[in-house]
């Protein structure tokens, strides 16, 4: 390992992922800029996620790495190259990412050790520094924060810092404002139909929820396919009860679930943004591990059910929209989470 810069003046992370992964990156910046109060610290992220790290205070910049564009991609890599980091820490660990550290050029990058790589990968090139994991892998928030400690670089807790916009807040009262004051907020779909929960446990559950007193919100996203599931989940249920919501930007999200006392939903962004904010909730995991992508509540207020296929070293569910684990799903114990 090359000796670490006794005060880094420039620190790029990579984080390569998805929406929810984004968002999870806020406690490793939060412990960087503590560490490092006077340093540039910049993120590069997957085209369309950079919202995830809007107010975040601990960024300097946030860089969209651009999808499907290799022309765009090298233009980045380039300008990555010119602009004096010196350190990189990926915590992607693919070769697209190891393409940003070398092109980086920093004198320090690290990631995690991966083991069996292939012989032309350039994650073999790509670090200074590669601790190994543990053999039983902790949270995705922990995994980050424990590689950033190997650096030298100490936790400051897991908090995210979200707080929703004033404006978007004064927008999200003015559309629930004619509901009951009760609100369950149910988030059922997601871009990988995978994740969706089964209309008919949808519509059990909605429909018991409106019956006890409560405000319905549904979210849900643009795509065409969650849309016709979501309306096949709402059909038919009392409009003046019910708000569907499927335009709503990152700001409006984030200030909608402020407004809500329950959050039920599968593995999704939004279920972070839920947990962040202190949210009961209840959340089911399929196709991904409820282990390492749990909500991180501060609270303690999340019940998780985990993804029965994801046993004894399986990686991967059964093909269903929704998946096959999903469709296990008991509306009679939902309804139960709901009314304690």
């Amino acid at each position: 390992m090359n000796a670490l810069p006794p005060e880094p003046k420039a620190i790029l992370i990579v984080c390569l992922r998805y929406l929810g992964d984004t968002l999870l990156l806020r406690p490793a910046l939060r412990a960087l800029r503590e560490a490092y109060p006077e340093a540039r610290l910049d993120a590069v992220v997957t085209a369309g996620t950079a919202c995830a790290l809007d107010d975040c205070a601990d960024v300097s910049r946030v860089i969209e790495w651009p999808r499907r564009s290799v022309l765009r991609e090298v233009a980045l890599a380039a300008a990555i190259s010119r602009s004096g980091y010196d350190w990189v820490i990926d915590f992607t660990g693919n070769d697209r990412s190891a393409l940003v550290a070398l092109a980086s050029r920093a004198p320090f990058r690290a990631a995690y050790e991966r083991p069996k790589l292939p012989a032309w990968s350039l994650r073999r090139a790509a670090y200074h520094f590669r601790p190994r994991q543990k053999k039983v892998k902790p949270h995705a928030v922990i995994q980050r924060l424990e590689l950033l400690e190997a650096c030298g670089v100490p936790s400051q807790g897991i908090h995210f810092g979200l707080v929703p916009r004033p404006a978007a807040l004064d927008a999200a009262r003015r559309a629930v404002e004619a509901l009951p004051a009760s609100l369950f907020h149910a988030h059922v779909t997601s871009r990988d139909m995978q994740k969706a929960i089964p209309v008919g446990v949808v519509r059990d559950v909605l429909a018991a929820a409106i019956a006890s007193g409560n405000g319905v919100v549904v979210t849900g996203g643009r795509d065409p396919a969650e849309r016709e599931h979501v309306r096949l989940c709402t059909e038919g249920l009392p409009a003046d009860k019910l708000r569907v919501f499927h335009e709503l930007d990152w700001h409006g999200l984030i200030a909608t679930i402020s407004l809500c006392d329950r959050y039920w939903g599968s593995d999704t962004a939004p279920a972070h943004i839920a947990a962040a904010l202190g949210k009961p909730m209840l959340i089911h995991y399929g196709p991904s591990r409820a282990e390492h992508w749990h909500p991180l509540h501060p609270g303690g207020l999340a019940d998780v059910q985990p993804c029965p296929c994801l046993k004894n070293k399986k990686v991967a569910c059964p093909k269903g929209e929704p998946g096959a684990c999903l469709q296990q799903i008991n509306a009679a114990d939902v309804i139960s989470w709901l009314k304690s």
